[in-house]
């Protein structure tokens, strides 16, 4: 393996213009913008209001629109081509965790443990009016679903409880068959239904108790879809707190059931790259009868655990009616729903992850927020300035020049006056609306000295914590740039979650490999061992697998390494395994330790009396200290007022001694006070030496240290 480290829909999906579309808000958009593609994760947006929690989803074409609904919230967005949405607030309209259905021309919705019914008249304006009422109120994560002239619910929501299914009287909801029991969960044979303490991304407990591997997992988020004269009841396992968090399918004859397991399960699956998770959705077909799946995943921004976002996956039925989704590079560039007409198999659009485990230059650090968060593929880390100015930045070295397609910059809020609540996560009032959020600029650069601006949003008023931008031309450059435009919002600092530059499509090689290892566990078949040839310079690897060699329908990513252990299989199946090679043309940046750490040793400046030895061991309140490191020449030690300084190795010999005045330190110029202090080299080669000189100030002097090559 080579030497590598160190808006739209995708976010941008719903704006609102009085009642706003997506990326048709020129005052925010890129210099130059095509709106052809997104990138998940995808945000909820009204207005200037704070991003909103995309929880629970259900998307349907009613009168030649898409709707989208989402839970918790007295409202929901329409769009004709799944890119600008139109928001409708309606006061009457179910709200909580909602399911919405045609029937007979007219949309109807009910709520999750609410016995009431309701009915569109004008879904448009917003208009609901109630129109009967069920016999039960425990219908968890409930379902509507019309075929044929009948009416059913689906309903679910407990680590304890099966998925039953009723038929109700379609004029007045009352139960008229059933309930049948369906199916429970089976988390010792389906291997994405168990727990894994490392698939824990935050606690919903809050220090109450832990999380317990072999205890059952929830099932919920019922969903059925008829495609092809089959029933396909899709179910959400485990909890949106484990990046496990996903979608099953169960498949049927009958809208009643009995319902059969699906071996090629899970349907949506994503523990490995930027979005993970991908549960309690639904399934839509699109406009050119493509199917997809919107899913819940998890987010956190600003400290506030819990969040929620969306994502959506291309989706499809096969000739022998297997369900499938494919989430292999679903956090890259996707074409919008209703674009193409084979999206499960071509919907990437080829642009590489070019910013993955680059070199990073910034304006300054806070605590342990380094530079390196911002650029590993990992949504629970970030890199944060020392403050919100304006003028702090975060800069990525490609290595070399590159075709840059679409930037999407994530964004986080740490050191924020109050952590983001209400609308994003769960509980609390949300912070009062800002006037700015996130504003910034992105510039790029082939040199790292000529620099050209192609985003411009210094005045952004939007919450869009996932900003993906589709240049409409490709640019060329090797450095990329984001500077902080203005004061950042709620007293945070300048914070990137990752900076995502994408491009180079016809760069690099996918390669098949060979020499694949799998050990399948003798003890647990839910789990797999494996271990591959490395492809010299590939970025990472697609592992695909499957229980029929032609039907590798499940996938991770893997990022620079070739080992790999998944505990997602079905312990009663047999599995096929394919790993493919990626690349993007571009080398990983890897910082050497002593880079990190320091190179030649720590050197300290100390104020004594004199004959005394200089620094001690451990020194006092007079020492100052820094740590030579390569590639950095220069060294400033502030505040040197009048005494008898002495500078040396920390812990080891002196370098200089002397007296230095008051006309030595203030005033204006150099004094003249200046020395060797030693030679520098590797083994028997001299390669340069380390030089102090004194600098006088205003107040208190300085002393400068600097290393001169040869």
């Amino acid at each position: 393996m080579k030497d590598k480290t160190n808006n739209a829909m995708s976010h941008n999906i719903f704006r609102r213009l009085f009642v706003v579309t997506a990326l048709s808000i020129l005052s925010i958009s890129a210099l130059s913008q095509s709106k052809e593609t997104f990138c998940n994760p995808l945000d909820l947006v009204v207005g200037q209001e704070r991003s909103y929690r995309g929880g629970e989803p259900v998307v349907l074409i009613y009168d030649n629109d898409y709707f989208l609904f989402v839970s918790h919230r007295k409202g929901y967005w329409y769009s004709p081509d799944f890119k600008d949405w139109t928001y409708v607030d309606a006061p009457n309209y179910p709200g909580g965790v909602v399911s919405v259905v045609e029937m007979d021309g007219t949309l109807y919705g009910c709520s999750m443990n609410n016995k009431n019914v309701y009915r569109a008249v004008d879904p448009r304006k917003g208009e609901w009016v109630q129109c009967g009422t069920f016999d039960s109120d425990r219908y968890g994560d409930a379902n509507l679903f019309y075929d044929n002239g009948h009416l059913y619910l689906y309903y679910g929501w407990s680590q304890l409880m099966p998925f039953k299914v009723v038929e109700l009287d379609k004029t007045t909801f009352k139960e008229i068959a059933g309930p049948e029991i369906l199916f429970f969960s089976d988390y010792r044979r389906h291997g994405f239904e168990k727990r894994t303490t490392e698939d824990v991304i935050f606690s919903i407990f809050n220090g109450r108790r832990g999380y317990y591997e072999e205890e059952y997992p929830w099932i919920e988020g019922p969903w059925m879809t008829k495609h092809n004269g089959k029933y396909y009841l899709q179910y959400a396992a485990i909890g949106l707190e484990l990046l496990s968090y996903s979608h099953g399918v169960y498949v049927s004859d009958s809208p009643m059931g009995p319902f059969t397991y699906s071996q090629h399960n899970p349907l949506t699956f994503k523990t490995t790259g930027f979005a993970v998770g991908a549960g309690h959705g639904s399934t839509f077909h699109d406009k050119n009868g493509q199917l997809w799946t919107i899913c819940m995943i998890p987010s956190s921004y600003g400290g506030a655990g819990r969040g929620s976002e969306l994502a959506i996956y291309p989706t499809a039925v096969d000739e022998e009616g297997v369900m499938h989704s494919n989430v292999a590079f679903g956090d890259y560039p996707q074409y919008w729903p209703g674009t193409r007409t084979d999206a499960v198999e071509h919907n990437w659009t080829g642009w590489k992850l070019l910013s993955n485990k680059k070199k990073v230059t910034v304006s300054s650090t806070f605590e342990n927020y380094v530079a390196a968060n911002g650029v590993d593929e990992d949504f629970m880390t970030n890199w944060a300035a020392e403050t919100g100015n304006p003028g702090e930045f975060f800069q990525v070295d490609l290595g070399k020049v590159a075709d840059i397609y679409a930037i999407q910059c994530n964004w986080d809020h740490v050191g924020a006056e109050q952590p983001a609540r209400g609308g994003f996560g769960f509980g609390g009032p949300a912070p009062a609306n800002p006037e700015y959020y996130q504003c910034y600029t992105v510039e790029v650069s082939k040199d790292g000295y000529e620099w050209k601006t192609i985003i411009d949003k210094s005045g952004n008023k939007y919450d869009f914590h996932h900003d993906y931008t589709q240049l409409a031309a490709p640019v060329q450059a090797r450095y990329v740039k984001v500077v902080n435009a203005r004061q950042c919002h709620d007293g945070a600092k300048f914070s990137v979650k990752d900076l995502r530059v994408f491009g180079n499509p016809d760069v690099g090689e996918s390669t098949i490999v060979e020499g694949i290892k799998v050990v399948r566990n003798p003890e647990d078949a839910r789990e797999a061992q494996l271990l591959w040839d490395p492809v010299p310079g590939a970025d990472g690897y697609i592992i695909r697998y499957g229980i029929e060699p032609k039907k590798l329908y499940n996938s991770y990513i893997v990022y620079d390494k070739n080992y790999f252990k998944l505990h997602s299989l079905n312990a009663d199946a047999n599995y096929y395994f394919q790993v493919e090679s990626f690349d993007s043309g571009l080398d990983y940046y890897k910082p050497r330790s002593e880079e990190v750490n320091g190179t030649g040793g720590e050197v300290e400046i100390n104020k004594r009396t004199p004959g005394m030895r200089g620094g001690g061991y451990g020194g006092d309140a007079n020492t100052k200290r820094v740590m030579i490191k390569e590639g950095l020449d220069e060294y400033v030690f502030d505040g040197i007022d009048p005494g008898y300084w002495v500078i040396n190795h920390s812990y080891g010999p002196v370098l200089w001694a002397g007296e230095l005045t008051e006309a030595d330190l203030i005033g204006e110029g150099e004094p003249g006070i200046e020395a060797k202090l030693t030679e520098m080299g590797v083994g028997t080669q001299v390669t340069g030496e380390m030089r102090m000189k004194v600098v006088r100030g205003k107040e208190a002097g300085k002393v400068v240290i600097t290393v001169v090559h040869y």
